[in-house]
């Protein structure tokens, strides 16, 4: 009879089994672990090469529990694809590891709930830091965040009501800026297109196309707005829709590049000339508005000059650089980029 297979162990390594294997005394594996340059290299390698030959994974938390430190920077993104986020976080957390940070990665998919969860969670493990997108909190998120003593950075958004430090820029002033530009051009009947992403820049970039029209003496009055993503329907819908309201409209701001294509792409199907019949502009424009036939005029904001700024403010922060004489908010600004899809002479 066939003598039965022992099983491996599925017991954790620890840090007796370093301490073991290495023939040093615990205290001493840790101290090599949490602080190397107080041990001597020969020691230093000994002990790695046991960490290496048993597969031992430090437990951090627990020497945050000890130290009250952690090297944890806890980031939750409002989404995966956006370009605001993927942009954003490559420069943040490569500035990030190069002084000694770990980025936690939480997704919201734009949901405060999901926030609520995610901070409930992160903020249990004591991070070092807190990046969060926007200012749409939830009341428990909100209250949560102003009583811990560790940095909180919130950005794309300018936020004169930030819990501690801001980053991002002002979406009023650029579908101001936008508008009024249309407006120099020409153009007088200007439409509005909006998805929901984050309600409170959706609501600053809508009351900033309005002041525009204002100030213009033009009436804001055409405009659809969606609670749901940014989507080509959405565009395709709102060329739609507010041309059927508005035969007269010239002229369409959309705040994110998808609802521009596919407001391009609804002109294109209804054989509506761009910008001869309708001047298409975006809030919010990267590549695809670069590389769209015609090209889409847009606003551009530049994500990853963010992300290292952001980061570099956050430092400041945690290594004890910051000066009350420094602003704790940053405004990176924006660009307006004027294409084919609205060049229109003024008259």
């Amino acid at each position: 009879m066939a003598e039965p297979r022992k099983r491996r162990s599925t017991g954790k390594v620890t840090l007796a089994d370093v301490a073991k294997l290495a023939g040093v005394g615990s205290m001493t594996v840790s101290r090599a672990l949490r602080t190397p340059d107080q041990v001597s290299d020969k020691l230093r390698e000994k002990i790695q090469q046991a960490v290496d030959e048993l597969g031992y994974i430090p437990n951090k938390a627990a020497g945050a529990l000890a130290s009250g430190q952690s090297d944890t920077i806890a980031v939750i993104l409002p989404s995966l694809t956006e370009k605001v986020s993927a942009d954003f976080i490559a420069p943040f957390q490569k500035a990030m590891a190069k002084n000694g940070y770990q980025v936690l990665i939480g997704y919201s998919n734009d949901s405060m709930e999901q926030e609520e969860n995610l901070l409930t969670s992160m903020l249990a493990n004591n991070p070092a830091a807190v990046v969060l997108f926007g200012s749409e909190r939830s009341a428990k998120s909100r209250k949560m965040l102003e009583s811990v003593e560790f940095p909180i950075l919130e950005a794309n958004e300018i936020n004169p009501l930030a819990i501690d430090l801001n980053i991002g820029i002002d979406h009023y002033q650029a579908a101001k800026a936008l508008t009024r530009q249309l407006i120099e051009q020409g153009y007088k009947n200007i439409g509005f297109i909006g998805a929901h992403g984050d309600q409170t820049i959706l609501n600053k970039q809508l009351r900033g196309w309005q002041a525009g029209m204002i100030e213009g003496y033009l009436t804001p009055d055409h405009f659809l707005t969606s609670h749901e993503g940014a989507t080509l329907a959405l565009g395709s819908e709102g060329v739609a829709k507010l041309l059927l309201r508005q035969r007269e409209l010239d002229a369409m701001i959309c705040n994110h590049e998808a609802i521009a294509l596919g407001a391009l792409f609804e002109c294109q199907r209804r054989v509506i000339k761009v910008p001869d019949s309708l001047a298409l502009t975006c809030l919010d424009g990267g590549a695809i508005c670069a590389q769209s036939h015609p090209d889409i005029t847009a606003i551009h904001i530049d994500y990853q000059a963010m992300g290292e700024q952001a980061a570099q403010l956050l430092l400041d922060k945690l290594n004890g650089n910051s000066k009350a004489s420094e602003p704790s908010a940053i405004d990176v600004g924006f660009k307006l980029v004027n294409r084919a899809s609205s060049h229109k002479l003024a008259i």
